[in-house]
């Protein structure tokens, strides 16, 4: 569920699945920049198990890209990274929360 102090900046939210024991998510958000998140969540047990949120402009092509597939153990943050064009960084944030507050600040 999208946490209600993102409301300024999420202008829709569609929920596209969700399921029992394993929670699965899988949303579509779109910004108020007419911008896009597509958000891949798997819990287990109240915690999240494998994540992806990547960031799309209006045309598609992606902005940024975070998630904790286990790759790139060259990152200080392994498995969590974010995607910046051909770079991969390390990245602290690791929930929707904490991508949604990211792309808040970014935006202003």
């Amino acid at each position: 569920m999208l946490d209600t102090n993102f409301k300024n900046i999420v202008s829709k939210y569609l929920d596209i699945s969700e399921e029992e024991q394993i929670s699965k998510l899988k949303a579509k958000l779109t910004l108020f920049d007419g911008s896009i998140l597509w958000v891949r969540e798997v819990w287990t047990k109240e915690k999240i198990e494998s994540y992806s949120y990547y960031w799309l402009r209006p045309d598609e092509s992606v902005t940024m890209g975070w998630d904790n597939a286990p790759y790139h153990k060259e990152v200080n943050s392994f498995p969590h990274h974010k995607h910046l064009s051909s770079k991969v960084e390390p990245s602290n944030e690791r929930n929707l929360s904490e991508v949604l507050k990211f792309i808040r600040i970014f935006l202003r």
